[in-house]
C-alpha cells in the first residue's frame, strides 16, 4: 500500500486538508491510526465531524505526531486502498518542548520514506519577508521534493484576501512544483488533488 504524507509549518491546514480530503472522496467515519516517536500506536474511530472538533485547531502544533487514514479511491473498475498521513508541523527553529521536536523529526524521517509528498503552503504566509528569505523551511521541503520527483505543492486558504496575488507569488518562488489552490476549510481544489493522488498510487 502506497503511503502519501502532508507536510508543512504549524497551522498550515494540513489536518483540515486530510479530513475534507477523505470526506470528498465519500468517507463518513475514520480510524485515525496515532503513532507517537517512540512508536506508542493507538487508534480512534471517528465521524469527519468529530475528528476536526478533536484534531483540528488554531493554537499551534495541535499535531504532535504521525496521524495516519487508510483511505480507498476508485480509478476505473478497480478500487485502490491508500495511506494518508498527516504529521506534525516542522519550522526553521529548534522547538523548546521535546515532544514536538520529536515529532518534526518524526515528519523529516517520513517524508524519507513515503511514496508522495503534498506540500501544504498557507497563502497568507507570503510575505515580502517571505519572498526574499532563501532559507525558509519551505524551500527545504520544495527542493527535497523536487530531488524525489513525487511532490505537489497545496497552496492553501485561495479563499483568503490577496489569495491570487500571493499565489502569482508562489508560483515564482516555487518555479518547478506542481501547484494545486485550495481552500482545505472549503473543500475547495480537492478535484484536482484527487486526480493527483490517482495517479501516485
Amino acid at each position: 500500500m502506497r503511503e502519501l504524507t502532508v507536510v508543512g509549518r504549524p497551522n498550515s491546514g494540513k489536518t483540515m486538508f486530510t479530513l475534507n480530503f477523505a470526506s470528498y472522496i465519500g468517507i463518513k467515519t475514520v480510524d485515525v491510526t496515532f503513532r507517537t516517536y517512540d512508536d506508542l500506536i493507538t487508534c480512534r474511530h471517528f465521524s469527519i465531524e468529530d475528528a476536526k472538533k478533536e484534531l483540528c485547531s488554531s493554537t499551534m502544533h495541535k499535531t504532535k505526531s504521525l496521524q495516519s487514514l487508510i483511505l480507498k479511491i476508485t480509478l476505473g473498475k478497480t478500487t485502490v486502498n491508500f495511506k494518508l498521513t498527516d504529521t506534525c508541523g516542522i519550522g526553521e527553529k529548534i522547538h523548546q518542548e521535546e515532544k514536538i521536536r520529536r515529532g518534526m523529526a518524526q515528519t523529516i524521517g517520513l517524508m524519507r520514506c513515503a511514496d508522495f509528498i503534498f506540500h501544504v503552503i498557507d497563502l497568507s504566509y507570503i510575505t515580502k519577508e517571505y519572498i526574499n528569505n532563501p532559507s525558509t523551511i519551505d524551500r527545504e521541503i520544495y527542493n527535497y521534493g523536487l530531488f524525489r520527483n513525487s511532490y505537489a505543492i497545496l497552496a492553501n486558504k485561495v479563499d483568503i484576501p490577496f489569495a491570487k496575488e500571493n499565489l502569482t507569488q508562489l508560483s515564482s518562488i516555487f518555479p518547478k512544483a506542481t501547484i494545486i489552490p485550495i481552500s482545505a476549510l472549503l473543500s475547495e481544489g480537492l478535484k484536482e488533488v484527487k486526480t493527483c493522488v490517482a495517479r501516485n498510487v
